[in-house]
């Protein structure tokens, strides 16, 4: 009785759907046995899946997935839950072969009933988004793919997403685009405009994240409930996994050979007298140069000046502090530098700025300034790593900083604190902070030496001079 009563409730609901534009022509079917037998459908489904039973739960969801396209959408979430788990217990090439198939088929039907689905969820899901995960399930699958067929679905998908995309496939999309350039030099205009989109993608995503994050603490700090600090955490470590894809993004247009800071040269600086007045062209050149480090290229320099004249941008500044630093006019630099700072509307690109600004005090022998910029990058991004890291390399290079050579060498220990801080918080930057603490580690005091000052590790120490740290004895 139950169960009937359920089901001529789900009926009734189908008709209001309907009456809303929610049909296929009708959720659970146009008639009430159909209501019946899709419910009871349902259920069978969810039973089996649960009991691993996936036999008769396939059966039944098979069902649901040609008859009621539309009627839930976990339809389309426990069938691909229910074929992966088949096609790893499949043996047989060709019965493999027809799920992963039907799995995949499974992306394209609800990308056709998008907007019905979207009526009954939530969860928000984009046609875009959808095709992302087949892509990344077709190349779980097929590892031997032809490069061009991955390349055109990932690409389609990171078109539709932009910064909406998630970061392992702006990742993977940069990878083919890279590998199609390796077996198709003429991909070379095409593999610079990717990366430039990809890079700009991934550092949206970046900064989703972290308005994530702020968003998910200041409701903490207001209401006190767990879920929105456990929400934090998990936005910080989605931060830790895109970082590491920005870096891939870098390596593999990098890698691919496809330009060089000469090559990029060659190929706009013919071009900037011409479209000296087209900043969209002049933000462009700046973009792909600056990413590439190519910020000490004449080319790159005309066109921030080009750019600044036109419009006031965080690009253009930057490229003009390059230019007066390069003409060694310092504090015109600065002054430049600080603009972009100001200029820069992103939260992950202005962290990025104050820490090559901070790089360029370093290299000036400029180190408390060189931290002070490290510190605002930290302030305006807590998760990036690369600061920590400067910081430390600062802390080093004036390591003599009174008359007392334990002393001295005690520097070391806040070196190493700022480089387990930079690891601690940003995993992407692990192999270098672990190259640098092993060199500074050779640095420390000897324990007999500290034994006779009456100090053992942990404890701390006060590191004196423009440092002016306490650090722990390790």
């Amino acid at each position: 009785m139950k169960k009937l009563f359920f089901a001529l409730l789900v009926l009734v609901t189908a008709s209001a759907g309907a009456q809303n534009g929610v049909t296929n022509e009708f959720r659970f079917g146009p008639t009430a046995e159909d209501s019946i037998r899709c419910v009871n459908t349902i259920t069978i489904v969810n039973v089996n899946l649960n009991n691993k039973d996936y036999a008769t739960a396939y059966d039944a969801w098979k069902t649901i997935y040609t008859e009621f396209p539309v009627a839930r959408v976990d339809t389309y979430t426990n069938g691909i839950k229910l074929l992966t788990a088949l096609i790893g217990k499949e043996n047989d090439p060709a019965k493999k072969e027809a799920y992963i198939q039907e799995l995949l088929g499974i992306y394209d039907q609800q990308i056709k009933y998008i907007d019905k689905l979207q009526e009954i969820t939530k969860t928000k899901l984009s046609a875009g988004q959808l095709l992302g995960k087949k892509a990344m399930a077709y190349m779980q699958y097929y590892k031997d793919a032809p490069v061009d067929t991955v390349y055109e679905m990932l690409a389609k998908a990171v078109e539709m997403e932009k910064g909406q995309s998630e970061y392992t496939v702006t990742e993977r999309f940069m990878k083919y685009s890279a590998l199609k350039y390796k077996q198709d030099k003429s991909h070379g205009e095409q593999i610079l405009e990717d990366y430039l989109n990809a890079s700009v993608y991934i550092v949206e995503v970046l900064d989703k994240y972290h308005d994530n994050i702020e968003r998910s603490e200041a409701r903490y700090r207001e209401e006190g409930n767990p879920r929105d600090s456990l929400n934090a955490i998990g936005y910080g470590k989605m931060i830790d996994a895109s970082r590491i894809s920005k870096s891939n993004i870098d390596a593999y247009f990098i890698n691919s050979g496809a330009a060089s800071c000469e090559d990029l040269s060659k190929i706009y600086g013919p071009t900037l007298e011409a479209n000296k007045d087209n900043i969209e062209y002049l933000n462009k050149v700046l973009s792909v140069m600056s990413m590439l480090k190519c910020t000490n290229e004449d080319t790159y320099l005309t066109a921030a000046e080009y750019a600044l004249a036109i419009e006031p941008t965080a690009k253009a500044a930057m490229g003009c502090g390059y230019r007066y630093y390069k003409k060694g006019e310092i504090e015109k630099a600065i002054e430049f530098f600080d603009q972009a700072i100001e200029l820069e509307t992103s939260i992950t690109t202005k962290a990025e700025l104050c820490y090559k600004v901070g790089i360029i005090h370093q290299s000036l022998k400029n180190y408390a300034k060189a931290r002070a910029y490290a510190n605002k990058a930290l302030g305006f991004n807590s998760k990036y790593g690369q600061p920590h890291i400067l910081i430390a390399q600062c802390y080093a290079a004036t390591y003599n900083w009174c008359d007392d050579p334990l002393m001295n060498s005690c520097t070391y220990y806040a070196c190493l604190d700022r480089l387990d801080r930079a690891k601690a918080v940003d995993p992407s930057v692990k192999r270098e902070a672990d190259k640098l603490i092993a060199i500074y580690s050779k640095h420390t005091p000897k324990v007999e030496d500290l034994f006779m000052r009456g100090l053992e590790a942990g404890m701390t120490v006060k590191i004196g001079g423009w440092i002016n740290e306490t650090a722990r004895i390790r």
